[in-house]
């Protein structure tokens, strides 16, 4: 009782109380404590006319009425296993103020809401609009004595003019002399991406750190495949964070996502998702029959884009701004139970962020492609349509630097670009620095050159890949757009196939362990992840791949 907060509203009739306790409720979890009055006898409502029904309450008595707001205040706040906040809607005389600020003292915060008479009457006869009954707005106030008014007004913490505030605008104002608002310098967001161009083994990392993680927050488009390696067996997600199926955190699509509508229901049906975990943004894009037919006649062929439709679907969201072409998460019905209805998105992405904030919960942001393929800072045309840096993920998720925590960036000791299109042609999906194949690196590692051209293909499109020896000048670059906090190597078994038996650090071979020495060296950073192989068998006995060097979790209450 002695750790609660509690809020107590005053005003006029239809000055904002009820609506701006009812937001604090929805938005901040209080508990409200309403008049019994209304709840004792709203029946007598429905069978009498308003005017008798307001005599009836008076019946009751302010000192009764009072009596009883200050003893179910005091009940709830003995519940010692429900801590949350109270907000009292709503009390009338100064002398109901006193009671509860001598019971709480310090913990207690009056806010007291005001406008003119006039638009309180204009609000009044709008939200009675079309009743036949209806009493005069004078009749149903009950706060009218000019002297109580000022001295509610001067007794007041909180004091708001609301005429010219809708109930979100006085929210935020209420809510900012409560502290409820998390500062800016709370850092609990942690950022994976990809370093080089793609396909760098960025799911199975995802996968693994997703057990630490309250929210999974995932951007991007299904042109992006993130394969996962589990005890339930290997799956490619291409809309939902990578392990959706294996954990249990809260699982966000961002505003800046594209969606296919077929593929994001059937990955929401086959890892049994249901509306409690997952949140769609009402502002992501969704990928029409069109774009995939726009992106087919010209990218696939040329530069060997997935033909996905992401980039065309972006491009013309930006062309269709002021047309009804276009249609974002908020317009199909069929993903109501994730995205909410208009005045109820409860998808809202930077809602859900400011509540896990609030909550002090651990998010993982999960970034798509990789930094070499970046519209703007990759090699230009052979990018993707959006900013696979840690910058353009943020974005698109609505996150603000300030929240970040840490920077995970994945890398692989050979570089992948998916196989050249129409290669007779000339044309290319871009450059390698040190083209080779994986039969030159089957050679060099000792692994099977048969098996290792097997397992490359990409995710999405199932094309075969071209591979090149790692590219210093490239991961230096990343390293300088993404100033990662940890490195991620994956596929380390391509440096020595003996790498993929090992589990802890000192069992990689020697050279492996140099590589990793440099790798820290020109990033600055710890490489802290290392993943020894890639396991696409369902039936393998273990599945432990990966050696964990980190000195942090993102448990809560851990860091």
């Amino acid at each position: 009782m002695e750790t609660r907060q509690i809020v107590v509203i005053s005003g006029k009739t239809c000055s904002g109380k009820s609506e701006l306790a009812h937001l604090l409720e929805k938005e901040f979890n209080f508990v409200v404590v309403r008049d019994r009055r209304e709840l004792q006898y709203a029946e007598w409502s429905l069978s009498m006319d308003q005017p008798t029904f307001i005599d009836r309450r008076r019946e009751l008595g302010d000192t009764q009425h009072a009596h009883w707001m200050l003893a179910e205040t005091k009940k709830i706040c003995a519940d010692e296993q429900d801590d949350r906040p109270l907000v009292v809607d709503h009390l009338d005389t100064l002398a109901q103020v006193l009671q509860f600020r001598e019971t709480f003292g310090a913990n207690l915060v009056h806010v007291h809401l005001y406008a003119s008479d006039n638009t309180l009457q204009e609000r009044y006869r709008k939200r009675v609009e079309g009743e036949a009954s209806a009493a005069p707005y004078d009749q149903v106030n009950q706060l009218k004595d000019p002297e109580e008014i000022n001295a509610l007004k001067e007794d007041a913490d909180v004091r708001i003019y609301t005429e010219r505030s809708d109930s979100k605008d006085t929210l935020v104002r209420v809510a900012a002399r409560l502290h409820l608002f998390t500062p800016p310098e709370i850092r609990c967001v942690d950022v994976l991406i990809g370093g080089q161009y793609g396909s760098e083994g960025k799911g199975n990392i995802v996968s693994y750190l997703a057990r630490e993680y309250d929210v999974m927050v995932r951007v991007g488009g299904p042109n992006a495949g993130h394969t996962v390696a589990s005890s339930a067996g290997p799956y490619t997600y291409h809309h939902l964070p990578s392990g959706s199926r294996d954990v249990s955190a809260r699982l966000l699509l961002g505003p800046g996502m594209t969606i296919r509508l077929p593929g994001l229901l059937r990955e929401i049906e086959e890892c049994g998702i249901d509306s409690d975990r997952l949140f769609i943004d009402p502002q992501a894009t969704i990928i029409e029959d069109e774009d995939i037919e726009t992106e087919r006649g010209h990218l696939v062929s040329t530069i060997a884009s997935t033909g996905s439709g992401s980039g065309a679907a972006a491009a013309r969201r930006i062309l269709s701004r002021g047309k009804s072409t276009i249609r974002l998460a908020r317009d199909v019905d069929v993903l109501r139970p994730y995205v909410g209805t208009p005045g109820n998105y409860h998808g809202s992405t930077s809602d859900r962020l400011e509540e896990a904030y609030h909550k002090g919960h651990s998010i993982l942001l999960e970034g798509t492609q990789g930094s070499g393929l970046s519209i703007f800072h990759g090699d230009y045309p052979h990018v993707t349509s959006r900013d696979t840096n840690v910058a353009g993920c943020l974005a698109e998720a609505g996150i603000s630097p300030s929240r970040i925590r840490k920077i995970l960036m994945v890398i692989r000791p050979m570089p992948i670009r998916v196989g050249d299109p129409d290669g007779d042609q000339g044309h290319t999906s871009g450059t390698l620095k040190l083209p080779t194949t994986f039969d030159e690196i089957a050679e060099f590692a000792g692994l099977e050159a048969e098996v290792l051209n097997a397992a490359e293909k990409t995710s999405t499109t199932r094309r075969n890949r071209r591979v090149g020896w790692f590219e210093w000048d490239q991961f230096r670059k990343a390293c300088a757009l993404n100033a990662p906090t940890d490195i991620v190597l994956t596929f380390a078994d391509y440096l020595k196939s003996t790498n993929s038996k090992a589990h802890r650090f000192e069992q990689l071979h020697p050279d492996t362990i140099k590589f990793v020495e440099e790798l820290e060296r020109v990033s600055q950073a710890p490489v802290s992840l290392i993943n020894t192989r890639f396991s696409r068998d369902p039936d393998a006995s273990d599945l432990r791949s990966l050696i964990d060097r980190r000195n942090w979790t993102a448990r809560s209450g851990r860091r």
